[in-house]
């Protein structure tokens, strides 16, 4: 089983990433628009994260992160807990003062960027 979570994973992101990248454009104006950003005028945590999808697909990662870090953050500690999985080796902080902080920051940050015009 592990051998299979070992090489399916990647082959399951591979697959993934060769489709989103040929049908991403057709599919993204399907996508309905943020309805907590027409209310309010204001992001929420998930907006920006069909851009950031679409800009690290072509390799745009410094946009990526403009357009919603947390989506970016998310994204390099689920490819460190593979790695974990993997080499069975601890690679993420299992301090929870570290995750606290993390959280903290992310959440200011989603907080912040409403006033700060990163887009």
């Amino acid at each position: 089983m592990r051998r299979l979570a070992i090489i399916g994973v990647p082959l399951l992101a591979l697959a993934s990433f060769v489709f989103l990248r040929l049908y991403a454009q057709n599919i993204m104006h399907l996508l309905p628009g943020c309805s907590f950003l027409k209310n309010t005028g204001m992001y929420c945590p998930g907006c920006g994260a069909t851009r950031a999808v679409f800009s690290i697909l072509h390799g745009r990662f410094i946009m990526a992160v403009r357009y919603n870090a947390g989506l970016c953050a998310l994204g390099i500690i689920c490819l460190l807990c593979y790695f974990e999985y993997a080499l069975n080796k601890k690679i993420l902080p299992r301090s929870p003062v570290f995750w606290i902080v993390f959280g903290i920051i992310l959440a200011y940050y989603y907080v912040i960027r409403n006033f700060i015009a990163l887009f």
